[in-house]
C-alpha cells in the first residue's frame, strides 16, 4: 500500500458507519473492548480482516470477511493491554503493555512487550523491549510509573516507538489515560530503545479547545510527507459545562511537533459512545476509504466499553 499525503488525509470527511457498536464484537459477553488494532485484507496472509483488541482477560484476536461481522479466534496474551500490530514484509509484530503488581511499593510498574508471527495465529515468546522503571516521564505528578498504548512505526531507517507515559485519571471508574506521549528510537525492532527528547504531547493543555483536560491515547499514521495521528482527547465544554471527549486529527512533519488539523468526531451526549477512548485507522486503497475502529464507553453503571466504526472519504 502506498502511504497517503497529509493533505489527502486532512481533506477527508468522517462519518459513523452506524449509530450502534459494530456487530458481533459488541455482543461479546465482557464489559470491556478497547484499544483496537487491525489489519486490512490486503495486508494479511489469508486475505481476511484481523482485529486485536483488549478485553478484561487480555488481548483477543478476531477475524472478518467484511470488516463488519467479526469472529473470535483466540486469547493471544493473557492480561495483555493496548495491542498494536506492525507489519514488515511477511512478519507481523504485536507490541503491547503488561503490568506487574508490587504490593509493598503500592505501585503497578508496566513494561512494553514485543512478539512476532508469520501467520497471525502462532506467536513467539514475548520479549521485553522497554520498562517503565527506567524511562523519564513515566510518572505524572508523582504518581505510579506507567507506559501504555505502545506503537512501532518506521522512521528514517530506524524504528520509532511511541508510548503513553504516566497516569491521568479524571473520572473515578474510567480507564486511566496517559499524561504524555513519549518517543523512543532503535536500530533494531527489538531494541534497545532510547528516549528522543522530552514528551511530544503533554496532558492538560490549557490554551487548547479540545485538549485542555487530557491528551488521551494517540494512534500514529505514517504518511508519505510526514506523520498524522488520531488523538482521543478530553476537554471541558464551556457551553455545556461538562467534560467531553473528541477524536482529533493531528499533523507533524517529523513526528515530534504536532498540531491539530481537524476534529473527526465528538463524543455523544449519551449512550454507548459517551466517552471516546482509543482507535486505529488505516486507508483501504481499492475503496479510497479510511477505516477507523474506535472504542468508547457509556457514562452509566456498570461502565461498558464497545467498538464503533468511522469511515473517511475525500471531500
Amino acid at each position: 500500500m502506498r502511504p497517503v499525503t497529509l493533505q489527502q488525509l486532512r481533506l477527508s470527511y468522517w462519518y459513523s458507519f452506524n449509530d450502534e457498536p459494530i456487530a458481533t464484537v459488541s455482543a461479546y459477553p465482557y464489559p470491556k473492548l478497547s484499544y483496537p488494532s487491525f489489519l486490512l485484507p490486503e495486508e494479511s496472509p489469508d486475505s481476511l480482516w484481523h482485529l486485536f483488541v483488549e478485553t478484561a482477560f487480555g488481548i483477543e484476536h478476531f477475524t472478518s470477511t467484511s470488516g463488519l461481522e467479526w469472529k473470535r479466534e483466540s486469547l493471544v496474551f493473557l492480561f495483555g493491554h493496548a495491542p498494536s500490530i506492525y507489519r514488515e514484509g511477511g512478519v507481523f509484530y504485536l507490541v503491547y503493555e503488561t503490568r506487574r503488581s508490587r504490593r509493598k511499593l503500592k505501585a503497578i510498574p508496566s513494561s512494553i512487550m514485543l512478539s512476532s508471527s508469520t501467520d497471525l495465529a502462532s506467536w513467539s515468546e514475548p520479549a521485553l523491549i522497554l520498562d517503565s522503571s527506567s524511562v523519564p516521564f513515566s510518572s505524572y505528578r508523582d504518581g505510579r510509573d506507567r507506559l501504555s498504548s505502545p506503537q512501532i512505526v518506521a522512521c528514517d531507517g530506524r524504528y520509532r516507538l511511541y508510548a503513553g507515559g504516566g497516569v491521568s485519571r479524571l473520572v473515578p471508574g474510567e480507564e486511566d489515560m496517559a499524561a504524555y506521549l513519549l518517543t523512543f528510537e532503535a536500530r533494531d525492532i527489538t531494541g534497545p530503545y532510547e528516549a528522543v527528547g522530552s514528551p511530544v504531547i503533554r496532558s492538560a493543555q490549557p490554551d487548547s479547545d479540545y485538549e485542555n483536560m487530557a491528551s488521551g491515547s494517540v494512534r500514529i499514521i505514517p504518511c508519505s510527507d510526514g506523520f498524522a495521528a488520531v488523538e482521543c482527547s478530553r476537554f471541558y465544554d464551556s457551553k455545556e459545562r461538562r467534560m467531553r471527549s473528541a477524536m482529533l486529527l493531528l499533523e507533524s512533519r517529523d513526528g515530534l511537533s504536532w498540531s491539530v488539523a481537524d476534529v473527526m468526531q465528538l463524543s455523544a451526549d449519551s449512550g454507548w459512545a459517551e466517552t471516546l477512548t482509543s482507535c486505529d485507522a488505516r486507508y483501504k486503497e481499492n475503496e479510497d476509504t479510511w477505516y477507523c475502529y474506535y472504542s468508547a464507553s457509556n457514562g452509566g453503571f456498570p461502565r461498558r466499553s464497545s467498538l464503533g466504526l468511522l469511515l473517511g472519504k475525500r471531500k
